[in-house]
């Protein structure tokens, strides 16, 4: 992804922080932030990122809420979105196999290697949910 515009959302400052400027700096990716799934949605009325990476625990409205709520919109359904998330058990990963989302990269990860794992998962995903593949990215 060239010149790819990513929307974080995760209500950890820090973490937000962290994960814009490795890649800002590692891919050149411009990153936009929210803190919560509604402030994505707000987000998402005035622009279409090219990749959202969305945590699951947040106040207001989580990530699994999000998602579906971004599901109704036609036009946000072609946006891949990866969760980043430390609830990777097996019943969590298996609610996620449901979502049509490219994929799951487990907290805690490794901030260099983030760019190669989003690159994987967007790689292997396709918008109409066929030959889903929920990977957990560690």
């Amino acid at each position: 992804m060239k010149n790819a515009t990513v929307l974080l959302v995760d209500d950890n400052a820090d973490l937000r922080k962290l994960v814009s400027k490795t890649l800002t700096s590692l891919c050149n990716w411009h990153v936009e932030t929210a803190g919560s799934g509604l402030e994505a949605l707000s987000f998402l009325e005035k622009q279409k990122p090219d990749l959202i990476l969305m945590d699951v625990s947040m106040p207001q409205m989580d990530g699994l809420t999000a998602i579906e709520e971004i599901k109704k919109r036609k036009e946000w359904r072609g946006i891949p979105i990866i969760l980043i998330t430390a609830r990777v058990q097996n019943h969590e990963m298996n609610q996620y196999r449901h979502l049509a989302i490219a994929g799951v990269i487990s907290k805690p990860f490794d901030p260099m290697k983030l760019p190669n794992q989003i690159n994987r998962l967007i790689e292997q995903w396709s918008p109409s949910g066929e030959n889903l593949r929920v990977a957990i990215s560690e």
